[in-house]
């Protein structure tokens, strides 16, 4: 099995400590169940909540990436020329609600990588 580097492991959504197993239960294009995040890795039983409430961090995380998503609109309606204050609301806030899930996804995932504790073991990429 080919073993995943950091990036492409995190991109996927896949565990931290062995790169293989997927940290959410369903993919993200079943939206009723976006957010069913698996309690261990499938692949090598890590538990994926180091603590209780480890995942409210994360919402600084989702908030970093609004802002930059918010900012990043603002910067194309303002090359597009004289465009309304509501247009930057409305593009932020529909494109932000369609966002929800990759947001919320992510930004676990991104918490996890950085701030879980849980480091990579090589040898477990190669079994199972």
């Amino acid at each position: 099995m080919q073993e995943r580097n950091y990036l492409t492991a995190l991109l996927q959504g896949k565990c931290p400590h062995c790169r293989q197993g997927a940290m959410f239960a369903y993919p993200i294009r079943k939206l009723s169940k976006f957010n069913v995040m698996n309690a261990t890795c499938p692949h090598c039983g890590i538990r994926l909540e180091p603590e209780p409430g480890f995942y409210q961090g994360a919402m600084y995380v989702g908030y970093g990436f609004t802002i930059a998503f918010i900012t990043m609109v603002s910067l194309v309606l303002y090359a597009l020329g004289d465009v309304s204050e509501w247009h930057y609301i409305g593009a932020s806030i529909g494109g932000m609600a369609l966002l929800i899930p990759l947001n919320y996804r992510y930004s676990r995932i991104v918490y996890l990588y950085l701030f879980g504790g849980i480091k990579y073991d090589r040898h477990l990429s190669q079994t199972k």
